[in-house]
């Protein structure tokens, strides 16, 4: 049974695309939506790790509220490091049951240097991850 659904996001249109399809999920089951945002551990520089902080601060809220209207039980957690990991590592912290994550983060070029977070997410995490297109 999903109880807890992870859903990693960096403030991209892509990633609250993912979180209302685990809110569509989540609904029926009554389950609680869990946030993360990750400060990517390329992130050097105290004006950058404070534009990414600020960042992720806003996308957590930002979550909360989508999460909250839809009457769900929200948790949110920023972390810092390597990102595909710190999403399986909060994972696994919390007992998740899914990850929905998006498909394409916020930046082409942060994606080509580090790699798909989401191909590495699934192939590291021990449980169910579903991806989520951009939306059309």
């Amino acid at each position: 049974m999903v109880e807890h659904i992870l859903v990693p996001t960096d403030g991209s249109d892509n990633s609250y695309h993912a979180l209302e399809q685990a809110i569509e999920i989540a609904t029926p089951l009554e389950a609680a939506v869990h946030v993360l945002a990750v400060v990517p551990e390329m992130t050097r520089g105290a004006k950058l790790r404070e534009e990414w902080a600020d960042r992720v601060d806003e996308a957590v809220e930002t979550g909360r509220e989508r999460v909250e209207q839809a009457g769900l039980a929200f948790t949110g957690a920023t972390r810092e490091g390597p990102v595909a990991q710190q999403i399986v590592e909060y994972a696994d912290d919390n007992e998740i049951d899914m990850i929905v994550m998006g498909t394409h983060g916020r930046t082409g070029l942060h994606r080509f240097l580090v790699g798909s977070v989401a191909q590495r997410t699934i192939q590291t995490a021990p449980i169910p991850v579903l991806t989520v297109p951009p939306e059309e």
